[in-house]
């Protein structure tokens, strides 16, 4: 799989944004600020860079160790009255030759490398879920306010022909009151929305580093079908090969594999080769200066640690039983998931037409409600009922739409395919508020 990373240069090198808070953003637009701004996404690639170090320090163990040392010595002999000054260095070279331990730490290495290299990618994708996740929340929302007020300018035309209908004895006080009361539960709804949209407008704010005042809507004619095949099989299949989060937990496997391997290697005897020089200088000695060099192949062989190596060997294998478990684990929520996820795209399709469908039939049940109250068959209560039911429609509808979204950006994600181009491809479907109006 290729690194989402290389796929966000590009993006990046676009991205040139001021300090200044902005009044509006598509999601493009946020997605290269999130990019250059999120906090998440900044300590994602701390973590990648630093782990890519893992393999240089596993080589390291395998390469010669080279060290140099010295000592400077000052000395007096009171019975003699004499004093002298002795100096000595040396340098040792260390070259593994033989060593289990090291090679599976080595191994281990690069393993933790690739880990690093996968979690990046998933913290990448992440990325992008959140950023579709919180412009939906805004749009989700934007249309609870918009009902909202359409409601409550609704029900304030209702409540002005109920007041002019009582003062000519036309209804009874009765009703008054209920259209009253639904108008203050209007009026209470649409404040709680005010709130909540302003809420949303902070998750933007975390991801960018900037204000937003608006966004770009969700066009209509988005297009709301059903994916295929239908048949979850080859959706299962792609997502057990591609899902990254069952990516890493085989590599823990393996990771898990190479700790035992090393906590074995603690019975295994190690051979390294040994080279030695050094220097020293006396003034007691009847020779000014020494030197001496050294080659050596040592042998050391393990024969008893008190258990340590034991332990260490029995809690490595239980280790690498849990990663297997949880590799399991792993692999069925997946396979939960996937068939999920498919299953909620496909009823969702069938919810937004029928949603559509709702909207018209609440429609034709208003106006009907509204004839019957005007020739006294219905009474206000009625009215405003429907009218809270074609109010609660149009507003089912719009967060159908918009979790359809939601949910084909999380299969995607699920299969290990979501990457940049499918944000920016959803990014076509948007248009300026001014625009939709």
């Amino acid at each position: 799989m290729k690194r989402i990373k290389r796929k966000l240069i590009p993006l990046l090198a676009l991205a040139s944004f001021s300090s200044t808070p902005v009044s509006a953003a598509a999601l493009a637009d946020l997605y290269r600020m999130a990019l250059d701004n999120d906090p998440q996404l900044k300590a994602a690639e701390a973590r990648y860079l630093a782990g890519q170090e893992a393999g240089t320090q596993g080589l390291a163990q395998l390469l010669p160790q080279i060290n140099a040392g010295g000592s400077y010595t000052h000395s007096n002999d009171g019975f003699r009255d004499q004093s002298a000054d002795d100096s000595a260095w040396q340098v040792s070279l260390v070259q593994p030759v033989f060593d289990t331990a090291k090679w599976f730490g080595y191994r281990k290495s690069q393993l933790i490398s690739e880990q690093t290299a996968l979690q990046f990618d998933l913290d990448q994708q992440q990325l992008i879920q959140r950023t579709v996740d919180a412009y939906l929340g805004v749009l989700r929302a934007m249309s609870t306010l918009d009902t909202a007020q359409a409601q409550e300018r609704a029900l304030q035309r209702r409540l002005e022909q109920v007041n002019a209908q009582f003062e000519v004895g036309v209804i009874a006080i009765t009703d008054v009151q209920e259209a009253q009361a639904s108008f203050d539960n209007a009026v209470v709804q649409r404040i709680d929305a005010e709130g909540a949209l302003t809420n949303s407008y902070e998750a933007l704010e975390r991801l960018a580093g900037q204000r937003f005042t608006a966004v770009d809507l969700l066009r209509e004619d988005y297009p709301i079908e059903p994916i295929t095949p239908a048949d979850p099989a080859p959706w299962l299949d792609k997502a057990r090969g591609g899902n990254l989060a069952l990516k890493l937990s085989e590599l823990g496997i393996e990771t898990s594999r190479r700790d035992s391997q090393i906590a074995r290697a603690g019975h295994h005897p190690r051979v390294n080769l040994e080279a030695n020089y050094g220097y020293s200088e006396s003034e007691f000695n009847n020779r000014p200066w020494d030197d001496n060099s050294s080659v050596a192949l040592t042998l050391s062989m393990p024969l008893f640690s008190g258990g340590a190596t034991s332990s260490q060997v029995r809690e490595a294998q239980q280790n690498l039983y849990a990663a297997q478990y949880e590799r399991e684990d792993r692999y069925r929520a997946v396979t939960e998931q996937t068939r999920s996820l498919l299953r909620d795209l496909q009823t969702s399709v069938q919810s937004v037409k029928a949603r559509m469908q709702s909207i018209k039939s609440r429609e034709t049940a208003l106006r009907a409600t509204e004839e019957g109250f005007n020739v006294g068959t219905r009474n206000v209560v009625d009215v405003l009922q429907a009218e809270q039911a074609l109010y609660q429609a149009r507003l089912d509808y719009a967060t159908a739409r918009l979790n359809h979204v939601s949910t084909l950006f999380r299969f995607k994600q699920q299969l290990g395919t979501l990457n940049p181009d499918d944000l920016l491809a959803l990014d076509e479907w948007l248009q300026s508020s001014a625009t939709a109006q």
